[in-house]
């Protein structure tokens, strides 16, 4: 297949366990082959659960002092990603996958980027158009050494250059992991604060709104076809499985 008749694939699974979604995003990109359709999952977790970024430890945030005195961290189920970035606290929110086989992304690291920048940016413009004052982050919060001193350990107390923001709170962020095979990018839209960490706020309390958690599955569907196809204009939609 050739990069004019590129397929986009949509599956939206059911609630999984941390392994389960973990195992399935492994299996993508390990799996894939470079006729292969790009394939984009947005899925949730049966129950609260911290997904660790692949040079994380759990023993790190006893370091965090953010975070250390919260003891549902060391007894909740948790698991590690293969994308980077900081400990992300999935439970009231949307995480989405994407993998693109290696010919499509020519593993170059300008057209990863490319991709990354386009799917914030058509969230932060999706956003906008419902009323949020949603923007992108323009600066880093952390350095050169800060994972040894002091780099927070969840990744919503993290900024990165081309987060998307709500005034001060990040509601998305993503990551990724380029393999041989192709390229993985992790992210999570924030829509609500879990119980066990309520510092963290989603945008169902930044700004009103009338959607239901179904409905922000279809617009967060919506969103990333459309930064594909901007990114990868020979990108084609087929049905999801």
């Amino acid at each position: 297949m050739n990069d004019s008749t590129r397929n986009i694939v949509f599956r939206r699974d059911p609630p999984l366990s941390g392994q389960e979604n973990m195992e399935i995003d492994d299996a993508l990109l390990l799996g894939v082959r470079a006729d292969d359709p790009i394939v984009v999952r947005i899925y949730q977790w049966q129950e609260p659960t911290l997904s660790l970024g692949h040079f994380q430890t759990i023993d790190q945030w006893k370091q965090d002092p953010r975070v250390r005195d919260v003891a549902e961290f060391r007894t909740i189920p948790w698991v590690r990603r293969k994308t980077g970035g900081g400990a992300i606290l999935h439970d009231q929110e949307w995480t989405y996958s994407i993998t693109v086989p290696s010919q499509q992304q020519r593993a170059t690291k300008g057209h990863s980027e490319l991709l990354y920048r386009a799917i914030h940016t058509s969230i932060r413009d999706g956003l906008t158009e419902l009323g949020w004052p949603a923007s992108l982050a323009e600066h880093c919060t952390c350095s050169p050494t800060s994972r040894e001193k002091g780099e927070p350990f969840l990744c919503f107390q993290r900024r990165t250059p081309v987060d998307v923001v709500v005034g001060n709170h990040k509601i998305l962020g993503s990551a990724q992991r380029r393999h041989a095979n192709g390229l993985l990018q992790h992210g999570s839209l924030l829509l609500h604060s879990s119980s066990i960490y309520p510092e963290l706020r989603g945008l169902e309390q930044l700004y009103a709104t009338r959607f239901s958690r179904a409905d922000w599955a279809e617009w967060l569907e919506g969103r990333l076809r459309m930064a594909i196809r901007a990114a990868m204009p020979s990108a084609q939609s087929i049905s999801g499985s």
